[in-house]
């Protein structure tokens, strides 16, 4: 099977990205990880915001332990109860394996604000343990990308609880309430859309509910379960240079560490390999233009507003940020159920017309086509 050579350079970068992460946590973050490991409440820093929280009495942790038993006896209850192809020990590694990149993530998001996934990696490792079994390697996907995804999700909720002052109960039974709320809305919308939208996940759906990220997912299951990671990757395939990857992300951050060491210039500091790694993996779906736009939206507000008003930007930036979010779910909502959903015509421009009528939404941009019986590439796989 051939990749477009963004998607294959996704894979690799994806492979390159979360070893960065570990190394990169391990060179630079060391001593303060040994530090926090300490059973020592007194070593947290006494800034303004601990003053506040003190007051507060904190989640035990024998609550998220039993969480944690919790979820993941109904995870094993359902790997065990269902036909998934998953075996009860791929089940474990899957959680072992989120486990291992947690620390790492949860630490690089807190600073960067760059989240990593294990998207990639995780079918890629499934896919050697159970070839063969395209439902199991994706069940073993979702646990672990899943778990590490919402771990970080979690750590972010904290750290916001932490600086608007919420108790620190009172935030892990929000998140636990809403968790399972959450859950319940999500089954019950989907099971809705699917027997109340007609010709859904279709193709020529006229409402465009094509279903992509289930396109997505139901084709990943062949690249990783059907096909594998072996004949993908493995010695004397097409794609197995991009092992080095795994090389290069291990290996960065020992060179950006060593270059601040060697040169002490205080810009140096801020080469980071898993945020350049992880970033550029966001191709696809993200485009040159998606990164030309971050990058204007954030030397504007993060380095030329911050410098020239830094009394607005510490008052408004976030909120700012949070604000437009918030506005861009909720004319979801509206634009759903008040022009969606009663099929309501709207007048046609560009902007809701001109992705459809581009080169390569018609198709016509290809150059070259296969013949009927004709292929490409090599003659044996």
């Amino acid at each position: 099977m051939f990749l477009a050579p963004t998607f294959a350079l996704n894979y690799g970068l994806s492979f390159a990205a979360l070893i960065a992460a570990i190394v990169h946590t391990i060179v630079y973050h060391r001593n303060e990880l040994w530090t926090r490991l300490r059973p020592a409440r007194n070593q947290e820093p006494q800034d303004v915001h601990m003053r506040h929280m003190a007051k507060y009495r904190e989640a035990p942790d024998w609550w998220y332990g039993l969480l944690f038993l919790i979820a993941t006896a109904f995870g094993l209850a359902t790997v065990l109860g269902y036909s998934s192809q998953c075996p009860w020990w791929a089940y474990f590694v899957s959680l072992i394996i989120a486990l291992v990149f947690i620390v790492p993530c949860c630490m690089i998001l807190g600073i960067t604000n760059i989240q990593l996934s294990l998207n990639v990696i995780s079918p890629y490792l499934a896919g050697f343990m159970i070839p063969g079994r395209p439902i199991g390697v994706m069940i073993f996907k979702v646990y672990s990308t899943i778990v590490l995804g919402q771990a970080q999700t979690f750590s972010q909720d904290l750290k916001l609880a932490h600086y608007m002052k919420i108790p620190p109960r009172i935030t892990f039974w929000s998140q636990v309430f809403m968790s399972l709320w959450a859950s319940i809305v999500q089954v019950a919308v989907m099971n809705w859309a699917l027997s109340n939208i007609d010709n859904a996940c279709a193709a020529d759906q006229a409402s465009h509910f094509t279903c992509p990220n289930g396109r997505t997912f139901f084709s990943s299951s062949i690249t990783w379960g059907v096909i594998g990671p072996q004949r993908m990757f493995g010695p004397g395939s097409i794609y197995a240079a991009f092992n080095w990857f795994w090389l290069v992300g291990a290996l960065l951050p020992i060179a950006f560490y060593t270059l601040t060491r060697v040169f002490p210039y205080k810009r140096l500091r801020f080469l980071h390999a898993p945020v350049m790694l992880g970033a550029m993996s966001w191709l696809p779906p993200a485009t040159p233009l998606s990164f030309t736009s971050w990058a204007l939206v954030s030397l504007s507000f993060n380095w030329w507003i911050r410098r020239r008003w830094n009394g607005w930007w510490s008052h408004y930036n976030y909120i700012t940020a949070a604000a437009l979010d918030s506005g861009l779910i909720i004319s979801t909502l509206i634009i759903f159920f008040a022009i969606t959903l009663p099929e309501v015509e709207v007048p046609h421009w560009w902007g809701n017309v001109g992705v459809f009528e581009t080169m390569d939404a018609l198709g016509t941009a290809i150059r070259k086509t296969v013949a009927e019986g004709e292929t490409f590439g090599p003659k044996t796989w």
